[in-house]
């Protein structure tokens, strides 16, 4: 009986290693199974543009591994000069910069507040970031043409193509003059990313 014992513990000791090294390659196989699921499913993206808040910032993606972070918009800046924008009808003032210059963009905006605004050249586009007051609201600007233009045949002046949250709109053009053109965009509640887009971007 006792020769017995110590044959079934010495088959156990020589299974052991074998047991082990399943053990262990068990322990292996299934984290490298769940990271190559996860990659698999994190693959491609849907090209759209994405707009992500973080405190007093947004970040907007418009393609893959572009991001451009917005500070938000200063109300100081409209203060500073509101007498002389009010003379234009105009009581702010965002101070964009693009190629390494300030353009200011005079703006006046009802029912909400303008985050920020992004200018993208390589598709002749201003995206503008709004936070909207439970009504929705309205905005207007004052589009200085050495930034954004659009333009036919014969230099003649076309519609922009105005886009909220990715889908077109409709929008007045109020006035204009040799210098710059004005726009007014209505906006709902549920809207927060207004595309301008024009035929050319030239500052």
């Amino acid at each position: 009986m006792q020769k017995v014992q110590v044959n079934v513990f010495r088959s156990l000791m020589m299974a052991m290693p074998l047991v082990l090294l399943l053990l262990a390659s068990t322990a292996i196989i299934q984290p490298l199974n769940a990271q190559n699921s996860t990659m698999s499913g994190a693959g491609g993206s849907s090209g759209k543009t994405t707009i992500t808040a973080a405190g007093n910032k947004t970040i907007i993606m418009i393609s893959p591994g572009r991001n451009t972070t917005l500070g938000a918009a200063s109300s100081s800046s409209a203060t500073t000069s509101g007498a002389n924008y009010n003379r234009t009808g105009f009581n702010n003032l965002y101070v964009l910069t693009f190629n390494g210059k300030t353009i200011p963009i005079k703006y006046t905006i009802t029912g909400g507040k303008l985050v920020g605004i992004l200018a993208d050249k390589d598709r002749s586009t201003l995206v503008l970031v709004l936070n909207p007051s439970a009504n929705g609201g309205n905005f207007t600007t004052e589009l200085p043409r050495n930034l954004i233009d659009s333009k036919g045949a014969s230099n003649a002046d076309t519609k922009y193509l105005i886009k909220i949250d990715g889908k077109g709109v409709d929008y007045k053009e109020v006035a204009n003059n040799l210098n710059a053109r004005i726009l007014t965009i209505d906006f709902s509640k549920d809207n927060r990313f207004v595309e301008i887009i024009g035929t050319q971007m030239t500052s």
